[in-house]
């Protein structure tokens, strides 16, 4: 039996037709799961129960693998899961497996895997068929009903005419899944230049007309984009900084940017960024985000201030639960003027649309948008923006619209509380918070640690989902990593709360919940599916042992911990050869590499172990930098002058030259020197002036000192853009 590639067919959903009883996913809290409760496949969750009814009944069994929010998954629903003869037909000889891969997205990486595996491509729906001891076998991501239906009969006669002989050969590449979860490479020296080296590498890879990597479809790819921005960052490269500006002005510009209601939809099916599939993802709000903060910071471009705004606005408007967290996605579908179920209708416009909300002001947004009669989406418009223009004027044109397309049926939103996705999106709206001065997305972001703090822990084992207050499934690596990581945020942009105790507790978990192969943490604490899986590709977020090596590295900077510094460095040796090897998919781990080593990068840092956190503000109408100390209570910093030859002083240089003018020293004895000491306790500021050429470095070099002993010396570096 030949494999038959993945076919894309654009076909028409219909309206759904519910069976009269339910299947086995009754009692589901998964919002995807329970779509598929009344369709006419007998649906089973993943568990024993369906896997013991294979072996026993020895059947193969069918997986389905999708989300809530997948359009191609609801069109593979309407036109064969809820089929009468494809039901019958699949229900007598098959036993069928549903998955939300966003409550498992362990089972759904290996199950990937073999997809990408037998077929060379992957996607959502993901169909794998497995034996009835579970060992796959043939995969594919949607068909349509007639393509499926003919390979259902075709693995059927299979099995029947040869069971033993296929399930022989399943087992056999089973094995090879395994051995390839479980392989690991040669640690690499992950070296300043090697790192530079990957970096530009992928520059090579750039769309210099467009923006971003790649042609269609086309992701917006944070993580890539975000090690990008830390590599320049480090070493002042405008062009490396080009790459990220270039691909975040193609996404302000394309349809994938939700102009009329803010953030951005989940990826595009052209290379200029114009027509997107129209979910709307809560990782790519958090990451998008990250970038456009990150990007203000450095530029000082309204542009990308304006979007990060208004997609924080937008995610604490329509995304946020009662209690706190956020939610998971909004649907690309939702109900037409026929009553059917259509991809995009709610966020397309016609000329005539525009008109009927904004009368005589809809010359300039139907202009501004290239907003046509014929369209460049099923007869409306994705609307993008054609060039540059005047947001004074359009943002409460905009905001017309909003208001007008609320009457729309909104598209369904997936109301799961995800801890992987909260955490990316509570780090980011703490530094926003902190970047934009707007303590409202500072306080948003504590609201969300604080409620999977009091809801998703269960004694000390972090639950990974909460479905309307009610949280199960154990935590896993990106979990526990990615929810240290936001405590390590609120703690970095915030006062008050002791975020960091509870950072604390997530890195313990990590390093001894995780059983390490080669080195490297896997996924889960427990084993389910093919075998254990150890997760090394940044993909909607970055891969959980990434997200392990940032926290590890973070936890090391801010407190004396030279155990988690130590299990930092372990970690990004075992990672470092396949970082190098695949620098566009572990782009991540290279920034935890480099933060181990050299320092984070960013306004706001954690040195000396803590002991000092160090804030540079740039004041590009003033031309100055001003650089803030804050020393720990017990601990200081020499003074510029220091009175002992051996102590480092205190010394801000600003494109190589030294500031002028520093503060007046406090001079005390300390009880390991009787001699008179010249140094700078509690807080204190050092100002500088901008060099005429830029990009230029500052360099804050500080020694901290307790009562009982002196530190090495550091360096912190600032880019100046």
């Amino acid at each position: 039996m030949k494999f038959i590639p993945t076919i894309l067919v654009a076909l028409a959903i219909g309206t759904t037709a519910l069976a009269q009883e339910p299947n086995h996913l009754l009692g589901q809290d998964s919002p995807y799961l329970q779509q598929h409760l009344y369709n006419e496949v007998d649906w089973y969750p993943w568990g024993e129960e369906a896997l013991a009814k294979a072996r026993t009944e020895n059947k193969p069994i069918f997986l389905s693998i999708g989300y809530s929010s997948c359009h191609w998954c609801h069109v593979m629903e309407e036109e064969s899961f809820e089929s009468k003869a494809i039901g019958a037909f699949i229900n007598e000889y098959y036993v069928s497996i549903k998955i939300d891969r966003e409550q498992r997205p362990d089972l759904d990486e290996q199950f990937m895997l073999v997809t990408q595996s037998l077929t060379g491509g992957g996607g959502w729906p993901n169909s794998v068929f497995l034996t009835s001891n579970a060992d796959p076998f043939y995969a594919g991501t949607y068909y349509p009903p007639d393509t499926f239906l003919s390979i259902l009969r075709q693995i059927n006669d299979a099995w029947r005419a040869d069971s033993v002989g296929l399930s022989a050969n399943a087992a056999e590449f089973s094995a090879l899944i395994r051995d390839y979860m479980n392989s690991s490479a040669a640690a690499k020296d992950l070296t300043p230049e090697a790192v530079r080296a990957a970096a530009n590498e992928i520059l090579t890879e750039i769309d210099e007309f467009n923006g971003g990597l790649g042609v269609s479809p086309k992701f917006p790819r944070e993580s890539t984009f975000l090690f990008l921005l830390d590599q320049a960052n480090r070493d002042g490269d405008a062009e490396m900084l080009g790459a990220v500006l270039g691909a975040l002005d193609g996404m302000l510009m394309g349809g994938i940017h939700d102009h009329v209601g803010g953030g951005f939809h989940r990826y595009s099916t052209d290379p200029e960024w114009h027509v997107p599939h129209f979910e709307k993802m809560l990782y790519n709000q958090a990451l998008i985000g990250r970038l456009l903060v990150r990007a203000w910071a450095i530029t000082g471009e309204a542009r990308y201030r304006r979007a990060a705004e208004r997609t924080f606005d937008y995610v604490l408007r329509e995304m946020r639960d009662p209690a706190g967290g956020f939610y998971s996605a909004q649907d690309a579908d939702s109900i037409d003027a026929d009553g059917k179920l259509e991809e995009g209708v709610f966020y397309a416009w016609t000329p005539a649309d525009v008109r009927a909300v904004l009368g005589a002001d809809a010359a300039y947004v139907i202009e501004a948008f290239n907003i046509t009669e014929d369209g460049n989406f099923d007869g409306s418009n994705s609307i993008h923006l054609t060039g540059p223009a005047d947001f004074n004027r359009l943002d409460p044109l905009l905001e017309r619209m909003r208001m007008a397309r609320l009457q729309r049926p909104v598209p369904f939103k997936d109301r799961k509380v995800l801890v992987s996705w909260n955490a990316a999106m509570i780090e980011t709206l703490a530094e926003a918070g902190y970047v934009f001065d707007r303590s409202a997305y500072y306080d948003a972001a504590a609201q969300a640690a604080n409620f999977i703090l009091s809801d998703m822990l269960s004694g000390d084992d972090l639950l990974r989902v909460s479905i309307d207050g009610k949280a199960r499934i154990d935590g896993q690596l990106a979990d526990y990593a990615g929810l240290g990581l936001a405590l390590l945020a609120l703690h970095d942009y915030g006062s008050g709360t002791d975020w960091l105790a509870d950072a604390d507790r997530m890195a313990a978990a990590v390093s001894t919940r995780f059983g390490k192969q080669g080195g490297v943490y896997r996924m889960t604490e427990t084993v389910e599916g093919m075998g254990a899986f150890y997760p090394i590709d940044d993909s909607e977020i970055p891969s959980g042992n990434a997200l392990a090596l940032n926290l590890l590295a973070g936890m090391g900077t801010r407190m004396e911990a030279p155990l988690y510094t130590q299990q930092a460095l372990e970690l990004a040796a075992a990672l470092s050869a396949n970082a190098l090897a695949a620098p566009e998919v572990r782009g991540y781990t290279l920034i935890g590499s480099q933060a181990l080593t050299l320092g984070a990068t960013g306004n706001v840092r954690s040195v000396a172990s803590g002991a000092v956190r160090v804030v540079a503000d740039f004041d590009r109408a003033a031309g100055t930098i001003t650089v803030g100390i804050k020393v720990k209570d017990g601990w200081h910093v020499n003074a510029h002058e220091p009175l002992e030859d051996y102590f480092i002083p205190t010394d801000l240089t600003v494109g190589g030259v030294s500031i002028d003018a520093y503060p007046e020293p406090l001079f005390k004895t300390l009880t390991f020197n009787d001699e008179l000491l010249a140094l700078y306790e509690s807080e204190l500021e050092l100002v500088g002036a901008i060099p005429d050429t830029l990009p230029a470095v500052a360099v804050l070099t500080i020694q901290a000192c307790s009562n009982e002993i002196c530190l090495q010396p550091e360096e912190v570096r600032f880019t100046l853009w």
